[in-house]
């Protein structure tokens, strides 16, 4: 009888150990199967960029509508025009659940930014950012094209799941006079010792006279042609970069301080780039949407990798940048 009961306990200890092992092997696929479905869903970010939030924000931008409950920007060359800017920009981020930082440098000066913390805790940072201020003009190419982007990027990743590197979302003021206020910012980012893994630039993404969809990829540094080259691959986007060492933007600032940096626009240097630069006829009407969506998504794409920390390709050869092309921008005393 003692026999007995000890072979059916052996009998019961077995069964019951087997049940748990395959409730764990269970609970592994489960988990597993979580892990792809996310990094699935963050692969396709992109796919949340909306072409119809890009085309209402770049009216407001470029004076086409008025913000809610306000008058029309004018123009975001004058003080009053880039102060209604940042109140719209301001308002519009606050809505989407952000704490907007300004950081005024001198008077009449102020770029402002606002930061996505990492769902992991981290000291590092992407930065992703454009000039706010225009000529006295709509300004809708340079630059509400890329100040829309932005805002497009901030609009979406707050929800991408599983961000493991902090995201800047910054508009710079008084570019037009010289890459004034991302100086500033660079430079007092450096002194506090931030750690910016890599800062993105837009300036001007919105003409495309040859349909081709190409983007200039303007002096990346370190890993980053390599890097959106791979995005550009594993999220399936079938772009075409045109790599220039065109400077005379925002970028150069985060490079003077030691940063990566890098400046997606428009063939700027090629020459496949809007005719209304710096008239009175860059208006919202000139602005090719479907080219902002597309570059808007890449940008989320590469940005929204580099949030999840995924890596970057082995074995990169770095070229210098001063074997490209590069053509000049033109700043102006307003």
């Amino acid at each position: 009888m003692k026999i007995k009961n000890l072979i059916s306990l052996s009998l019961l200890i077995s069964l019951s150990f087997s049940c748990s092992q395959s409730s764990n092997e269970t609970n592994n696929i489960n988990e597993l199967g979580t892990e792809i479905s996310s990094s699935k869903k963050a692969l396709g970010v992109e796919d949340n960029v909306s072409k119809d939030r890009i085309d209402s924000y770049l009216k407001v931008l470029t004076g086409k509508t008025p913000p809610e409950g306000k008058t029309v920007i004018p123009e975001r060359g004058t003080v009053e025009g880039r102060d209604m800017t940042k109140e719209y920009l301001t308002k519009t981020l606050t809505d989407l659940g952000y704490k907007v930082e300004k950081h005024t440098y001198r008077k009449n000066g102020a770029n402002i930014f606002t930061k996505l913390m990492a769902e992991t805790p981290s000291d590092e940072y992407v930065l992703l950012g454009a000039h706010m201020d225009s000529v006295r003009n709509a300004g809708a190419d340079d630059n509400g094209s890329g100040s829309t982007a932005v805002l497009e990027a901030a609009s979406v990743l707050k929800d991408l799941k599983g961000r493991k590197v902090n995201i800047i979302f910054a508009w710079f003021d008084e570019e037009e006079l010289g890459l004034v206020g991302s100086e500033y910012l660079a430079t007092d980012f450096k002194k506090k010792g931030m750690k910016i893994i890599a800062a993105h630039t837009i300036d001007m993404m919105g003409w495309d006279g040859d349909g081709d969809k190409t983007i200039e990829l303007a002096r990346p540094d370190g890993i980053l042609w390599d890097y959106y080259n791979m995005v550009n691959k594993t999220h399936n986007l079938k772009l075409k970069f045109d790599r220039t060492n065109t400077g005379q933007s925002d970028h150069v600032s985060f490079h003077e301080k030691g940063y990566n940096s890098i400046c997606l626009s428009e063939e700027w240097t090629s020459g496949d780039t809007t005719p209304n630069y710096h008239k009175r006829s860059d208006t919202y009407e000139t602005v090719n949407l479907d080219f902002l969506t597309t570059g808007t998504k890449l940008l989320v794409a590469v940005v929204g990798d580099m949030s999840l920390k995924v890596p970057a390709p082995e074995n990169i050869k770095i070229i210098p940048n001063s074997n490209f092309p590069s053509r000049d921008r033109h700043f102006h005393n307003n």
